[in-house]
């Protein structure tokens, strides 16, 4: 099955989609980033929600992480708005704090433990129909979450998954101006994490024909064009936060796997797209050595970039890794405060949902060996 709810607005200055988005709305939200008030991306889209007629009603300030707390904090100020639509403008911790404020909104009865996917073996309750219109507008190019299911949220430092397809956005708006503001380090993280998607859902036990074209095209937009967005090209900017959400269509439909489940496991020490720059080679070794289906996927992936088998692809991801000046792990966490959390992390990791997808079912010993080699840089 390939399912996409979300319709796509793309093109430089297509934000002012918004005033006919917002026609027939009386009251809208905007969660956004501090950046896009900083620069002026906000007040651009309230003129246009004005334009249309609506009241609007803005809330900045949103933490770089999205979390349990942060929704508990937010939604008192939701209910007394009352809106009837939501605009998310900002990166993808604002996109998906927005999507749970929308659960919890429009359906208060519910409580976080109850429908998050806490591990695998848990089966969480169904979100039901939620009402409120989401707009995303992202600006930063690599979470795909203004087109995907999900929403990952913070709770004492793991990171856990709603996901129902009431949370997908009705509606994305992909304006290339708005990456361009993004800090150098952000445009390597979230365009790696891009990669990361493409890869994973590639080599998913799910994939299918319509996944694996959004996947490849992403993967190959990021080797020809992350180096030159990192230099703040603005061509090769614009064709990664298209990419971005091409990764995000993919995922969206043939799931993430073992790499996702280590870095959300390893929230607590860093960035999630650099976390899943750091893990990739060692889960791509790990799942050649032991899957035919994996070899094969990665040998794939390897002719459409003109390189010779999954050897080479590995190589060529940690040689991109270099290049872009992704740090080794023990540079982000020191080692005694990382061993002293190394178990936790790798029974947390088996558990993740996406571990279902991956091609390889990978033991808490052998994730815990991942994290190990990863941390040593080996």
């Amino acid at each position: 099955m390939f399912w996409l709810k979300t319709r796509i607005i793309e093109g430089k200055g297509s934000i002012e989609k918004l005033r006919k988005e917002a026609k027939e709305h009386e009251r809208v939200l905007i969660l956004a980033s501090n950046s896009m008030k900083r620069h002026g991306f906000l007040s651009e889209a309230e003129d246009y929600i004005k334009e249309a007629g609506a009241e609007v009603f803005s809330i900045t300030g949103l933490p770089a992480e999205p979390s349990v707390e942060a929704i508990e904090e937010f939604l008192p100020k939701v209910r007394e708005f009352n809106p009837d639509l939501l605009v998310a403008l900002g990166g993808g911790s604002v996109i998906d704090t927005t999507k749970a404020l929308k659960v919890f909104y429009d359906a208060p009865e519910l409580n976080f433990e109850e429908i998050a996917f806490l591990d695998r073996f848990s089966k969480p309750k169904p979100v039901p129909k939620l009402k409120t219109k989401l707009i995303a507008i992202p600006s930063t190019s690599g979470a795909g979450s203004e087109v995907s299911a999900a929403s990952v949220l913070k709770k004492g430092g793991i990171k856990y998954n709603i996901v129902t397809p009431e949370i997908a956005p009705e509606v994305a708006i992909l304006d290339p101006r708005l990456p361009m503001t993004m800090p150098r380090e952000v445009v390597r993280n979230s365009g790696l994490d891009v990669l990361v998607h493409g890869i994973e859902a590639y080599s998913s036990r799910v994939a299918n024909d319509f996944s694996d074209a959004m996947a490849i095209k992403a993967i190959k937009t990021v080797f020809s064009n992350l180096e030159r967005s990192l230099e703040g090209d603005e061509e090769a900017r614009e064709k990664m936060h298209y990419a971005a959400t091409m990764a995000g269509i993919a995922f969206l439909n043939a799931r993430l796997g073992l790499c996702h489940a280590m870095s959300h496991k390893a929230a607590w020490i860093g960035p999630h797209g650099l976390l899943n720059a750091i893990f990739l080679p060692y889960v791509m070794e790990f799942n050649a050595s032991k899957s035919d289906y994996a070899r094969k996927r990665y040998d794939e992936i390897a002719r459409e970039l003109g390189l010779k088998d999954w050897r080479a692809l590995i190589e060529a991801v940690r040689e991109l890794n270099e290049r872009t000046g992704v740090p080794k792990l023990s540079e982000l966490v020191d080692e005694e405060t990382f061993m002293a959390r190394l178990d936790e992390m790798a029974e947390k990791a088996y558990r993740d949902g996406l571990i279902a997808f991956n091609p390889v079912e990978a033991k808490p010993e052998e994730i815990k060996e991942l994290y190990l080699r990863a941390f040593k840089g080996e």
